[in-house]
């Protein structure tokens, strides 16, 4: 048996993923309340700000995918792997929607900025915190699954044209982040580290959400 099978096999533990969970609920919730979340969900969404999104989630995600490959963290290494990267589906996505770039209002690109600087900043002075950044961002396309029909239908995009993040798991959404999970919680369960990623998770909600209301323009 391998290591990773090892991880992948191991009992869900009441460690650090359920502590994400319940310690950064506030957090989470405060960042859910933005205009542009109520538009996919309620209508008003329009292929400009859905656009804006997807521009400033590759920049996001491109970064912190970085950072993530080239850290030499341990609790990193046995967390991260390649079929967690959500950079080529962002990629194609722009490629389909906008295939001659766009660029970002002037209020997403300095809230982009502060996530990236605050993704360099764990980068250097606590490594370990790139994964509660990797947390909040991987529990995303937990929601991945409501979001895709609601924005499909609005803007009348078929066969999976510019929604390939978003249905990035198909139909393994729940056992994806089941594995994620598992493979989390064995690296860092036991490791001292838990209050730093935490504390991470948090900022990364706070800051996730100021690019969502930036680009509603809230």
């Amino acid at each position: 048996m391998t290591h990773q099978t090892q991880i992948l096999d191991a009992p869900t533990s009441p460690g650090i993923m359920d502590r994400l969970k319940s310690e950064t609920r506030s957090n989470h919730d405060q960042a859910e309340q933005n205009g542009f979340g109520m538009k996919v969900m309620n209508g008003g969404l329009t292929e400009d700000l859905y656009a804006q999104h997807l521009i400033a989630w590759r920049r996001m995600l491109a970064h912190l995918e970085q950072a993530l490959r080239t850290s030499d963290s341990t609790l990193v290494a046995a967390t991260w792997h390649e079929g967690l990267a959500k950079q080529p589906f962002l990629d194609r996505d722009l490629d389909q929607l906008r295939p001659g770039g766009s660029p970002l209002p002037p209020s997403v690109a300095t809230a982009v900025q502060a996530f990236n600087h605050m993704v360099d900043s764990y980068a250097e002075e606590a490594p370990e915190c790139l994964l509660g950044v990797l947390y909040v961002l991987e529990g995303s396309t937990m929601g991945g699954t409501v979001m895709k029909p609601r924005i499909a239908k609005q803007l009348g995009l078929e066969d999976d044209r510019g929604l390939h993040y978003y249905g990035c798991y198909g139909k393994e959404v729940g056992v994806r982040f089941k594995e994620f999970r598992a493979r989390m919680g064995g690296s860092v369960d036991g490791s001292g580290t838990e209050e730093s990623i935490i504390a991470a998770a948090r900022s990364t909600f706070d800051r996730v959400g100021d690019v969502l209301r930036a680009i509603s323009d809230e």
